[in-house]
This record gives C-alpha cells, sequence and structure tokens, in this order.
C-alpha cells in the first residue's frame, strides 16, 4: 500500500511541475524587417502569382504561387543569399531572353536549385522558374512559376 501512495505523490509532483517545464521552451523572437523589391501581378493586386523581398540580412526571398496546381492557392518559396546573387539570378534571366537557349539552365543557389526554361507563348519570349532540392537527373520539382516576360521579370527585380 505504501508503494502506491509514494507512486502517486511521484505522479503529483511530476504533474504539478512539468506545465513549468512546457512553458520554458516558448521564446519570442524578433521578425527581420522585409522590403517589397518588386511583384508580378498580371491581373492587377488580386492575382499576385510572384513577389520578392530583401532582407535586413541582405539576402532575398522570391514567394511564388504554385503554378503545378490550377484549382489550389499552394504559395512556395526560394531565397537567394546576397545582393551579388540576386544580381547574377537576373542576368541570367536577361541573358535567357537574349540567347533563347534551347537547353534548360541550372543554378545552383546554395541548399536549392533552379532550373530556367525559356520559350516562346503566342509569339513573345517567356521563361518559367522551376524549384527543387535536388539536382539529380530526375530533378525532384519543388514547384514552378507560370511563364514571364522579360517585362514582367524586369518589375520582379525593379528594373527599368
Amino acid at each position: 500500500m505504501t508503494n502506491f501512495f509514494l507512486k502517486m505523490i511521484l505522479i503529483l509532483l511530476f504533474c504539478g511541475t512539468s506545465p513549468s517545464f512546457l512553458s520554458a521552451q516558448i521564446k519570442k523572437l524578433d521578425l527581420q524587417k522585409k522590403e517589397l523589391i518588386g511583384r508580378i501581378a498580371p491581373g492587377g493586386a488580386i492575382t499576385v502569382s510572384m513577389q520578392c523581398y530583401k532582407y535586413e540580412d541582405d539576402s532575398y526571398v522570391f514567394r511564388y504561387r504554385d503554378a503545378k496546381y490550377s484549382k489550389l492557392e499552394e504559395w512556395k518559396d526560394f531565397r537567394i543569399r546576397s545582393s551579388e546573387d540576386f544580381e547574377t539570378l537576373y542576368s541570367y534571366l536577361a541573358d535567357g531572353f537574349k540567347d533563347m537557349p534551347e537547353d534548360k539552365v541550372l543554378l545552383d543557389i546554395g541548399n536549392e536549385f533552379l532550373m530556367l526554361e525559356f520559350g516562346r507563348f503566342l509569339g513573345g519570349k517567356v521563361v518559367r522558374i522551376y524549384h527543387s532540392t535536388s539536382s539529380n537527373k530526375d530533378f525532384a520539382v519543388v514547384g514552378y512559376t507560370n511563364q514571364y516576360t522579360a517585362k514582367q521579370i524586369d518589375k520582379l527585380f525593379n528594373k527599368k
């Protein structure tokens, strides 16, 4: 009988102290400030399909509506680590519109990969950006953007 009471006391002590352990895990974090660099909104502000933000640590986040889904609205993002990489990505896109490469262009952006696919749609030049976490030959796509014109890419990067 004394073992039963001893177990009950231990259980009550444990239950009485465990909420204090759980509440100690919550911490307040400061949010990084971000600045909107550009966006692509083909039908106005309501139909935003891609946006670019610059953060305090000089990184850029591109947030896009995944075009893989026509009925669902799912947003994905990828991060560019510096202003230099931001300009390099823009130059790959701008050069692609000039050269119109037949093969897809694979870019390593750190822990992720982008594949740029240039083509034509209704007589105009367009690019689609595929986003992946793997560069192997299967290229496991996380998501991809709509097709964008050079003018839309310029707006996204706040150029011209």
